[in-house]
This record gives C-alpha cells, sequence and structure tokens, in this order.
C-alpha cells in the first residue's frame, strides 16, 4: 500500500472489528488492514482470536480481545475462562467489561474480586477495562480506576461502544476531549485513558491523542483507514 496514516497516530489505534455478524473473511480483511498501517492493535471477539493471531504473526500488530462483551454481565469465573482461553488462542492484550451493577451500586468488594479474578487467568498479558463513564459519578469513577490500577490494570476505556439500553440510540457513548480529561484525572497517571466510540475521522483521533488518550478504539470499517492515509495533513 502506498498511502500509510502517520505512526504517532498508528501506533495509538485499536483497529477493533467486534459485530456480532463477523466472519472469518472480515478478520482476514482487517488484519491485512492493520499491518497495511501499522496500528498497535486489532480487537476481536474470543471466538475469533485465533484466526487473527495466525494472520498477524509475523507482525508486531497485538491481538486484542474484549472479555464479557457487551454488557459484562456473566460470573466473574465466566470471563476468567474466557481470558484465558484468549491468550491462550494468541491474544495479547485483554480488555475487561466488568459487572457495570456492581460499580453502580459501590460494592467495591465485589468488583475487586472480579477484575483480580481476571487479572490471574492471565499474568502475562497486557490488561485494560472498560466502564460507562457517561453514567458514573467523578466519585464512583475515581475509586474504579484506583481498583482497576491497584489490580495491574494498564488502560482505562471509556465505552464498551454499545448502547447502554437497547432502546435509546443516544445511549450509546461517544469519546471526547472532556471524557479522556475525566478518565486521566481519575486515573491519576496510574492507569491511562482509552477513547471509544464516535471516532469517524483522523482529526478526531489526532484531538483525542492530544487530550491524553494512550489508545483511541476505531471501529474496522473497510477501506477506513486507507481513506484517512489519503487526506492531506
Amino acid at each position: 500500500m502506498t498511502h500509510r496514516i502517520p505512526q504517532d497516530l498508528a501506533r495509538a489505534i485499536d483497529l477493533t472489528e467486534v459485530r456480532k455478524d463477523l466472519t472469518y473473511s472480515d478478520v482476514e480483511r482487517a488484519c491485512f488492514e492493520a499491518r497495511s498501517h501499522g496500528v498497535a492493535s486489532l480487537v476481536v471477539p474470543s471466538a475469533l482470536v485465533r484466526r487473527a493471531a495466525v494472520c498477524l504473526s509475523s507482525s508486531d500488530i497485538a491481538v486484542a480481545c474484549y472479555i464479557g462483551y457487551p454488557f459484562g454481565t456473566q460470573a466473574a469465573n465466566v470471563k476468567a475462562r474466557e481470558a484465558s482461553v484468549a491468550l491462550e488462542h494468541g491474544a495479547r492484550e485483554i480488555a475487561l467489561i466488568p459487572h457495570y451493577g456492581t460499580i453502580r451500586a459501590a460494592r467495591w468488594s465485589n468488583v475487586k474480586a472480579e477484575l483480580k479474578t481476571v487479572r490471574r487467568a492471565a499474568k502475562a498479558a497486557m490488561f485494560g477495562v472498560v466502564v460507562e463513564v457517561a453514567y458514573l459519578s467523578d466519585e464512583q469513577l475515581s475509586r474504579f480506576a484506583s481498583v482497576a490500577a491497584d489490580a495491574g490494570y494498564a488502560l482505562i476505556a471509556n465505552t464498551a461502544g454499545f448502547r447502554t439500553v437497547s432502546t435509546q440510540p443516544d445511549s450509546q457513548a461517544a469519546a471526547t476531549e472532556e471524557t479522556v480529561a475525566r478518565l486521566a484525572r481519575a486515573g491519576g497517571g496510574r492507569i491511562l485513558p482509552k477513547a471509544v466510540g464516535g471516532i469517524t475521522t483522523r482529526s478526531d483521533v489526532a484531538r483525542l491523542i492530544e487530550a491524553g488518550a494512550a489508545r483511541v478504539g476505531v471501529d474496522a470499517a473497510p477501506g477506513l483507514l486507507r481513506r484517512w492515509a489519503e487526506e492531506k495533513r
């Protein structure tokens, strides 16, 4: 490919392909796009980690996997097993979606137990955690970020990119500079922000990185990165 997006942007991008109708050929296409531009990772469902790992085996692009997608309501030991299998199949990064209700209810002992249970399942991988920031107070977010950092999580994302309420389109969160700033304040440098949701342009990625995002989740729409690469700076 002649055109590549700038590497300072590419190495912050987690190309994400987690649609429920995802096929092997979709994953192979996403792997080609990820390779062509040198992104940080390709995020796929756990069932397709092995295929992505084969396609990316000779590259430095990490295969990443959401655990507990999309709602996080599975039992902690089920999530731990999913994480363990994903890593056996070649995942190098894991993003846990915790049980959101325990956070809202301030059942912090349960939150700690879940994060530790899943983290122990695979000590070598880079772990992130996902929380629906728009529905948490600053106090709740700070407490959760502290618990996640204590448990060894490196990244905290603002949303799973899924409607919190299935019948309400406006409950599908989008990343903003203020969202990234909230994550950064909550993390205090111990756990780094990841921006997810509503990121459709190259300038969106640049703005969110400038705001402090360590990673930016981008939907793996066919040809999207190629179109960004062809844009003038």
